[in-house]
């Protein structure tokens, strides 16, 4: 009897020790990794740009995401990074403003042939924009006008505009509520001025395909 709780008792423990050492070797790959993480609402095309990225072919049928994909990326400089794709329900975008701190850059996805989707990417940057990590360090953002190849397809110049408009909006609504707890973070609500978003040097627009993997932009933003 005393023999067999002392073989349990060892298993326990080794399978602990291995359960332990991967989990430290995955932490530490993500220490010495950096994190780029893609969002965006639902069906903007975050998992396409994922498969393209990873030389896989983004014409696969994609379905919702539920938790988030993640694919390591082979620079030139033989260092490696990191690319997580989050998925568009709102759980997980929450998740990953709590994460946001462990950005080295940002992919911010939009369905550029959808009007619904300018609201909806409006509210992602607004709070990037007001979280702490980015008021810091001024991560940098690069916003993909995707599915370009569709005929109603926003072009840069009037995505930005219908873009600062939503803003504007979201600024004027929650500078009229008064929350219980504010939050001190959000200055921008604050602002007289129109929302510009060529005073922020770190945020770039960029038109792309990623039905056809026309993504030269994104890798350029990736591995620069």
């Amino acid at each position: 009897m005393y023999i067999i709780i002392a073989i349990l008792v060892l298993v326990f423990v080794v399978a602990f020790y291995i359960t332990s050492k991967r989990q430290s070797g995955v932490q530490q790959a993500n220490a010495n990794n950096s994190v780029i993480f893609i969002v965006g609402d639902k069906n903007a095309g975050k998992t396409s740009l994922l498969y393209c990225l990873s030389n896989q072919n983004s014409s696969i049928q994609t379905t919702n995401s539920i938790e988030p994909n993640q694919t390591e990326l082979a620079k030139p400089n033989n260092q490696s990074v990191i690319v997580v794709d989050v998925p568009g329900n709102n759980y997980q975008k929450e998740q990953f403003l709590n994460k946001i701190q462990e950005a080295k850059k940002i992919i911010l996805v939009t369905d550029s042939s959808e009007t619904s989707q300018i609201g909806a990417t409006a509210a992602i940057l607004y709070n990037i924009l007001i979280s702490i990590p980015f008021q810091k360090s001024k991560v940098p953002i690069l916003i993909v006008l995707n599915k370009q190849d569709k005929e109603k397809a926003y072009k840069a110049p009037d995505f930005e505009m219908f873009l600062s408009r939503e803003i504007e909006k979201i600024k004027k609504s929650r500078k009229a509520v008064q929350e219980q707890r504010e939050n001190t973070n959000d200055r921008l609500r604050f602002q007289e001025s129109q929302f510009d978003i060529n005073e922020y040097s770190s945020i770039k627009i960029v038109e792309q395909s990623v039905k056809d993997c026309n993504i030269q932009e994104v890798q350029k933003f990736i591995f620069n």
